[in-house]
């Protein structure tokens, strides 16, 4: 199992409990056996994902350094430590997603912050745009202008 892999999975997994964190939190951090951890994820769809990885669960929560108040950072602490699934411990798993983070950061540290269009314009304007639209009239360039089906838009 590679590094993309884990990470790819922990992002997945963060997503997933950000949206269920409000109904699954409270009774995964109350949880005490595998049967509870699995009934916690009773009534949403991902009871399959996440039913065999009960007892990794339940080892997870209590883990010393899993967060106590934060639900964010408790619902992406267990996300990091599932992404291996137990290939790895949940700490090198932990480890592995936070490396490749730092990889990703490192990569660029500028961003765009703004890109421009050369446009022409129905009020007669030509020339380049500013902030998604005409530097004359202000009209504004429409998110799905120019996007041609089949090549990943629309």
């Amino acid at each position: 199992m590679g590094a993309a892999e884990i990470t790819g999975r922990a992002y997945n997994y963060r997503l997933t409990f950000s949206q269920i964190w409000d109904t699954v939190g409270e009774r995964l951090l109350a949880a005490q056996t595998e049967g509870e951890v699995t009934l916690a994820f009773e009534g949403t769809s991902y009871k399959q994902e996440f039913e065999p990885l009960g007892s990794l669960i339940l080892h997870v929560l209590c883990e010393p350094d899993f967060p106590k108040l934060d639900r964010e950072a408790q619902a992406n602490f267990l996300a990091d430590s599932l992404a291996a699934r137990g290939a790895l411990t949940p700490r090198s798993s932990r480890d592995v997603c936070a490396r490749e983070r730092a990889k990703q950061r490192a990569k660029s540290r500028y961003k765009i912050i703004r890109h421009e269009y050369y446009v022409e314009c129905e009020c007669g304007y030509k020339g380049p745009a500013r902030d998604n639209a005409c530097r004359k009239c202000g009209a504004e360039i429409p998110a799905t202008f120019g996007v041609t089906p089949g090549f990943g838009f629309g």
